[in-house]
């Protein structure tokens, strides 16, 4: 092997930067020491790259000061980790920390440390040249490289974690005021400010949603609030009570349909929507609404209901003990016989009101003959002395169907 390819070459430990002094002779140690005596004026330089460099950082609110001293940290820092002094990732964290706090974006971050070390390497570079120490520095190129990429990587890890702590932070506090809101205990001086905070319109028309959450953790409407914001319609979500809440700000008379139909195709959970109201001290009457039409949705089903739409569903929700009690008092003969035909019995009836009180149509709806829907309906008129040709007793009969469906 000639001397140029030593020249070149580094070894395995040599091109891990978790063992980046590893291999490294003392020619290059020395360099790298001797270069600690001029952090100020190599930092000052990289200092002036990236700012003509990176635009991120001439328009950011990052003081001038700041960034000279977190370049001179890591400045330092690689220095001193390449001469075999020290080792640490904290200098690169707290660029990091420093930079997701100024609002830089992670590619100014990243670009920046590109930017250093290139300019990191050229002062390398000629300083090498100087003390004819050009050879010792290639053959520990990797290992130089490899630690400012290990910076880099660490910068972004700790960026990204202050980017998540500030997203939990302004989620909780947005969360605080949907809550606020739809208790109903926001001050009237305060609401406009409040819907604003949570990106909703002072002049809109409002919906709530109460959406069942599953002990899974499933999302009850995978992508709602995405899905609403394509459609022009501005939303706020909060977890409360074991429910999934939202405020939608409705600004035109058809969003409304639109809100619904959006949450209609999400549904993976029980769903319920208020009717629209026009002021937000409104909101937690809505609240209650959303929450009676979510349970007006059978149990174990997944669907949307709309306050309003079935009023029957609605009492029965309200009053589960009277509910139960017409149950009891109109079906329950029915659990005299085996539980498959009670249940056989209940789908005729609802077959047959989903058809008007079209036998025919009843029967297509249950895949049989129409006299098979006669001889039931007959059935469960000898069993609970209701029959639903009389209208009082198809009014029993239809109430206590629904509060069996709703329980």
């Amino acid at each position: 092997m000639s001397p140029s390819d030593n020249a070149v070459r580094t070894t395995a430990a040599q091109l891990d930067p978790r063992n980046v002094t590893a291999g490294l002779d003392a020619d290059a140690r020395a360099l790298f020491a001797e270069m600690l005596d001029s952090v100020e004026l190599i930092s000052s330089r990289i200092v002036d790259g990236i700012l003509n460099g990176e635009h991120a950082y001439a328009e950011s609110t990052l003081e001038l000061s700041v960034l000279e001293s977190v370049v001179a940290e890591n400045v330092e820092a690689i220095l001193l980790g390449l001469s075999g002094s020290s080792r640490s990732l904290e200098a690169p964290r707290r660029a990091g920390r420093v930079k997701a706090a100024s609002n830089i974006p992670m590619a100014g971050l990243l670009h920046a440390y590109r930017l250093a070390g290139l300019q990191l390497w050229e002062e390398m570079m000629s300083r090498s040249r100087a003390s004819s120490r050009s050879e010792a520095l290639l053959r520990v190129s990797s290992a130089v490289w490899g630690i400012i990429d290990e910076y880099s990587n660490a910068a972004a890890d700790a960026y990204r974690e202050v980017i998540d702590d500030i997203g939990r932070k302004d989620q909780q506090a947005k969360s605080v005021t949907l809550l606020t809101l739809l208790e109903g205990e926001a001050a009237t001086g305060d609401i406009g400010r409040m819907l604003r905070a949570l990106g909703l319109s002072e002049h809109a028309t409002y919906l709530v949603v109460a959406a069942e959450l599953s002990g899974t953790g499933e999302d009850p409407m995978p992508g709602i609030a995405p899905r609403l914001r394509a459609a022009g319609i501005p939303s706020a979500w909060a977890t409360w009570k074991g429910e999934f809440v939202g405020l939608l700000g409705c600004l035109v008379e058809t969003d409304t349909t639109i809100a619904t139909h959006v949450v209609a195709e999400l549904a993976a959970s029980r769903i319920g929507v208020s009717r629209t109201f026009a002021n937000v001290t409104a909101a937690s009457e809505a609240v209650t609404q959303a929450r009676l039409a979510m349970q007006c949705v059978p149990s174990g089903d997944s669907g949307v209901h709309r306050y309003g739409s079935a009023p029957l569903d609605v009492l029965l929700v309200r009053d589960p003990t009277s509910a139960a009690e017409i149950h009891t008092t109109v079906l329950g003969p029915l659990t005299t016989i085996d539980p498959r035909d009670a249940e056989l019995l209940l789908d005729t009836l609802e077959a047959w009101f989903t058809a008007e009180g079209s036998t025919s149509e009843a029967a297509r709806l249950l895949h049989c003959h129409r006299n098979t829907v006669l001889h039931r309906l007959a059935k469960l008129s000898e069993l609970t002395g209701r029959s639903v040709t009389r209208p009082s007793e198809a009014a029993e009969l239809y109430t206590a169907l629904r509060a069996a469906r709703l329980s």
